[in-house]
């Protein structure tokens, strides 16, 4: 081949090659090249900073909005009786490109431990969602928190119907995730998710006649304006305050003495009134009178036990973790279970401890002046 041709020959074949989609310069062969739009999912946004998607959410939900924030369409997953597909470690949405022309889009996501409309055919309080049509606003997307009637304090109380809510997950940084789309390309994404709904057990013991308490004696409620969650996973701060009262309390007792085999007496038995909660997303805000409020009153006597600010109690928990250096807000979206055990003097809380889900870690707290916190 003379210089001449072999110019030639080289120009052609740079020509063919910068022709061809930006995609296929990947691939040696394009039968079978894939397209449209896949997306992953991923929840290591917590204290064990381990990607647990597969083994804790049985359902998710990908919104899909165009450039200019407006829905397009929706798509779902769900583990059911007849497969479990989110437990494959390969799960992804696919997107095709009939479904998702080229084009500028953004993506949120929902995720629960049952698929949505299961878990609404159940009983407790749901967490609902506004049905979006093609056209709405990304502002429109909202999850709202069943409740009763306003009460004269002002607050909605959950109807739990003595059951604990469904777990619920949203998109960790809702504003990252716009993707361009390009025909006859593939393009992946991968979604985080943060855990929202939280699970928190309280215990009451008390110094003076420990074997007469019973959980009947005490009301324990929490107030938080947390009822609806938008777009982007804040809070509404125009919602009504939620009351949550324990979808489960009951008491049990302890024999005190230090012989096993003693046999039990007034003298020697203890007993404990245990209360769980369910709540909805907890955000941290520099207010106290903002934060979620834990309130213990005793029944007979109207003695407040205790009244202090839960969110800011709850996030000394990252105390545990000084070298993430977590803020309080990423601790307590990163945390999802609490226990706060409480002793009782002269019918207030003297003392208290902090316990989180993972490791030995507790914090214990004397209160000298008495009053809220």
């Amino acid at each position: 081949m003379n210089l001449s041709h072999l110019i030639k020959h080289s120009l052609l074949t740079l020509l063919a090659v910068a022709t061809l989609p930006s995609c296929s310069m990947m691939e040696t062969d394009l039968s079978g090249c894939p397209t449209g739009l896949y997306v992953s999912f991923k929840y290591d946004y917590n204290l064990q900073r381990a990607d647990m998607f597969n083994d804790h959410v049985g359902s998710v939900d990908v919104y899909v909005f165009d450039e200019n924030n407006r829905f397009v369409m929706q798509k779902s997953a769900e583990n059911t009786p007849q497969g479990t597909p989110l437990r494959n470690h390969g799960f992804y949405l696919h997107f095709n490109e009939q479904e998702l022309p080229a084009g500028n889009y953004r993506l949120l996501a929902l995720a629960q431990q049952n698929g949505y409309e299961a878990s609404l055919a159940t009983p407790g309080a749901k967490f609902r969602r506004h049905a979006l049509k093609p056209g709405d606003t990304i502002e429109q997307l909202s999850l709202t928190l069943d409740r009763e009637a306003v009460s004269d304090e002002g607050t909605a109380r959950v109807p739990h119907n003595n059951l604990p809510l469904d777990t619920v997950w949203a998109t960790r940084n809702p504003e990252l995730h716009h993707i361009t789309l390009r025909s006859g390309c593939p393009t992946r994404d991968t979604l985080s998710l943060v855990r929202n709904t939280k699970q928190l057990n309280i215990t009451l013991r008390q110094t003076e006649e420990p074997e007469a308490l019973s959980h009947e004696d005490f009301d324990v409620r929490i107030t938080d304006r947390n009822g609806r969650l938008l777009y982007d996973n804040s809070t509404d701060p125009n919602d009504t305050p939620l009351l949550y009262t324990p979808y489960a309390q009951w008491t049990t007792e302890w024999n005190t003495d230090s012989q096993a085999a003693a046999p039990r007496t007034q003298a020697t038995l203890s007993r404990t009134a245990h209360y769980e909660f369910f709540l909805n997303r907890l955000v941290f805000h520099d207010s106290s009178n903002d934060n979620a409020r834990l309130v213990i009153t005793n029944r007979q006597t109207g003695q407040v036990a205790a009244d202090i600010d839960l969110t800011r109690i709850l996030s000394d928990g990252r105390n545990c973790f000084e070298l993430q250096n977590y803020s309080p807000q990423e601790f307590l979206d990163r945390e999802y279970q609490y226990s706060l055990d409480f002793i009782l003097t002269d019918g207030e809380w003297r003392e208290m401890t902090l316990r989180i889900s993972i490791m030995d870690w507790a914090k214990h707290y004397q209160q000298v002046n008495l009053g809220p916190i």
